[in-house]
């Protein structure tokens, strides 16, 4: 069985329409589909009342030290193709893969996941505004722009926003069977 818990990354500046999508496929309570359905918890990059877009405030569950414990990793978005990742969020993702996290991004989330290097050599996506910048930043990558999203096993990316939803039903048939 696979590991439940889906943790959804957090940060100041936070993309608020990519953080519903993962609450929303992951984080609402669905009794219907029994005891075995998702865990979810909110790992804040930043401590405290971290701003969303929308002057929405959102409080973590806890930091990063909850991506060991994860089994699917969500990052939401991300603040823009040349912000810089924190290496510290790097390193936290790279050690929660190793010890089997899958990690999934929507939309500009790729950046981060890119930034990890575990997206070498494999194919990945993103929103088409971003594709351009993504293969000149990342050209070990195999970008192709033109999917909504791309399961390469553990690594998981999705173009667009709206793209994510897709995404995420599509690890739900994946983790559940098409039933659920």
């Amino acid at each position: 069985m696979f590991n439940p818990l889906v943790v959804v990354l957090a940060y100041d500046g936070l993309c608020t329409f990519e953080f519903g999508i993962a609450v929303e496929v992951f984080g609402l309570p669905r009794p219907e589909m029994g005891e075995n359905w998702y865990q979810f918890a909110v790992a804040g990059l930043d401590s405290g009342a971290m701003r969303a877009t929308g002057g929405i405030h959102v409080v973590a569950d806890g930091g990063l030290e909850l991506l060991p414990q994860a089994g699917t990793i969500i990052i939401p978005g991300w603040k823009g193709s040349d912000v810089p990742v924190p290496a510290h969020l790097v390193d936290a993702l790279r050690q929660a893969h190793q010890q089997g996290a899958r990690l999934l991004s929507i939309c500009s989330g790729v950046f981060v996941l890119a930034a990890t290097g575990l997206l070498s050599g494999r194919r990945a996506t993103t929103h088409w505004r971003y594709s351009d910048t993504l293969k000149m930043q990342y050209p070990d990558i195999n970008i192709e722009p033109d999917v909504l999203y791309i399961d390469e096993g553990t690594m998981l990316t999705s173009a667009g926003s709206a793209a994510g939803i897709d995404l995420g039903l599509h690890l739900i048939r994946r983790d559940y069977g098409s039933k659920a």
